[in-house]
């Protein structure tokens, strides 16, 4: 809840809203930082804002961080420029390729500090972050869909895909064999297309 009982909303605000123009402020802050340790209080002194704002538009740290990472994916997305993924294939060369840019570090920062704090709090929401993850899995189980699974299976096939390449990708930071991991993911690829193809032929 915000200041004075309001809901506090767990989507991207309005555009030409203030809490859009406060957002742009809190993303090209933390960019400037170059890390996610750091509280409301110190955030919004440096935004040059205060506390009870940043309360009342975007609730706790938490949820502010999951909008922060909804709006680094919509900002990932345009530059696209409208070559978008049509497959699930290219879905995941795609994230991949996101996943492995040194200039995705502030997501990266955001999907483990929300991912500790979820692990460590289970009563803790990030519905940013589940809302991430629940749309690049709708849009692969579509993609799986139209290339032929039924619905149950390209559901749960998309699932299991963000769950590897999370593993995945926590892998690459924890071993730091990006050879070891590049091959696993190709491995990975190739179910996905193995999966594609033996539907196509049903």
């Amino acid at each position: 809840m915000a200041d004075g009982g309001e809901p506090v909303s767990a989507a991207l605000p309005a555009a030409g809203s203030r809490a859009e123009a406060m957002l742009t402020r809190v993303v090209a802050q933390l960019r400037a930082r170059g890390s996610v340790d750091i509280s409301l209080r110190q955030l919004a002194v440096e935004i040059g804002t205060s506390h009870r704002m940043l309360r009342y538009y975007f609730g706790t740290r938490e949820n502010l961080l999951g909008i922060v990472m909804m709006q680094l994916s919509k900002e990932y997305i345009a530059h696209f420029s409208g070559a978008t993924p049509t497959t699930r294939v290219e879905t995941i060369d795609a994230v991949w390729t996101r996943f492995l840019d040194p200039n995705n570090r502030l997501q990266t920062q955001i999907l483990f500090s929300l991912s500790a704090a979820v692990a460590e709090r289970p009563e803790l929401e990030a519905p940013g972050l589940t809302a991430d993850f629940d749309r690049f899995a709708a849009a692969l189980g579509a993609f799986g869909r139209a290339e032929g699974l039924d619905p149950d299976t390209a559901d749960r096939e998309a699932r299991a895909i963000v769950s590897s390449l999370l593993g995945l990708y926590l892998d690459f930071f924890v071993s730091r064999d990006l050879e070891l991991i590049q091959g696993s993911f190709e491995t990975l690829r190739g179910w996905v297309e193995r999966s594609t193809a033996g539907a196509a032929a049903r």
